[in-house]
């Protein structure tokens, strides 16, 4: 047979599936004797593609079962015969439009088995400073009355997700195909590879996110929706306000960030009230207020460096001109009262 249009009809045949073994026989054998151009039956081939379904399945999953199919056939890209050069060429929208998604039509019919990945969870007591070293090597320094909890190990191309309860700072290794995500309530916070402290603890009414180095995304989950609330970089701090859900953006110090986890604890405009809670993270200590009014009355601004809670206490005295009082016993409960009160 040397009538190239009947070897086009045996070819367009040979694309649709429709050609008998003889007929591939004779359609090998012209491409195994005759010199032709690669490129001949392309009209064929962009005909057979254009037939085929305007909407296709172009997932990363696709791809990945596909490079998987590939490799499992150890396809060979360089061919010594013409023959195969011209065959491979139209069999690469075969492969393409029927291999690749017949095979991921096969595989989201079947039921995979769920993987199970071991899930860790720790608690701080009182006083108490935890380092943690997650599988992906990103670091936490956990701090008092705190809980993490985090998987044995981080899916690669996946949301590397954790949650913390109390406060926590990270040195996060960089993935760009794993975010790093931390949630906490309802603020989400989101990474891909940066430094930061977390303090959310479900008592307090204020969580806050500060930025130490790289680039934070914060956000809020709001009855199964995610907003964003602020892009932070370093030096920028939000405070989310649980109770009426709103927030507020403000500049610190890098360098105070994570200071709590060298033992320097900052107050900045806090209160008595405030202080006595963070103090009692810190320190393994209780706070008995004999003296209600004390709480709200006046705002501290204080940095404690390595001191004692006996120190830090005398140094709350001598700020407040000597008008808070307080008494320190054996089992670490602290005892505060103003003037005219004991």
């Amino acid at each position: 047979m040397e009538n190239n249009e009947e070897i086009r009809k045996l070819f367009k045949l040979y694309l649709e599936g429709k050609a008998d073994p003889q007929q591939e026989e004779t359609l090998l054998h012209y491409l195994d004797s005759v010199k032709n151009d690669d490129g001949q039956f392309s009209d064929l081939i962009q005909e057979a593609w254009g037939e085929e379904p305007s909407t296709r399945e172009d997932s990363s999953r696709v791809d990945q079962e596909f490079e998987e199919i590939m490799a499992k056939a150890d396809i060979r890209r360089q061919q010594k015969s013409q023959r195969f050069r011209v065959l491979q060429y139209a069999a690469s929208i075969v492969l393409v439009c029927s291999v690749a998604l017949g095979w991921y039509s096969y595989k989201g019919n079947q039921v995979e088995p769920l993987e199970v990945i071991e899930m860790f969870s720790r608690t701080t007591l009182q006083g108490e400073k935890l380092k943690i070293i997650l599988s992906d090597s990103t670091v936490v320094y956990l701090g008092g009355s705190s809980t993490l909890k985090w998987p044995s190990r981080f899916v690669k191309g996946r949301h590397r997700n954790i949650r913390l309860e109390g406060e926590g700072f990270f040195e996060v290794k960089r993935d760009t195909f794993s975010p790093f995500v931390v949630h906490s309530g309802s603020i989400q916070t989101q990474v891909l590879g940066t430094s930061f402290n977390i303090s959310a603890y479900p008592s307090d009414n204020i969580f806050s996110v500060a930025v130490r180095t790289g680039k934070v995304s914060v956000s809020e989950i709001n009855k199964g929706v995610l907003k964003r609330l602020s892009l932070l970089t370093p030096g920028m701090k939000l405070d989310y306000y649980n109770k009426d859900q709103r927030y507020i953006v403000s500049t610190e110090n890098t360098e105070d960030i994570n200071s709590w986890t060298t033992n320097r604890f900052i107050f900045k405009d806090d209160n008595l009230a405030t202080m006595m809670g963070k103090l009692e993270r810190y320190y393994k200590v209780r706070f008995n207020l004999k003296s209600p009014s004390l709480a709200n009355s006046r705002q501290f601004n204080a940095t404690f460096n390595q001191k004692s809670i006996r120190e830090v206490m005398e140094q709350i005295r001598m700020m407040s001109g000597g008008n808070i009082h307080y008494k320190i016993t054996k089992d670490s409960l602290i005892t505060i009262w103003g003037e005219g009160c004991k």
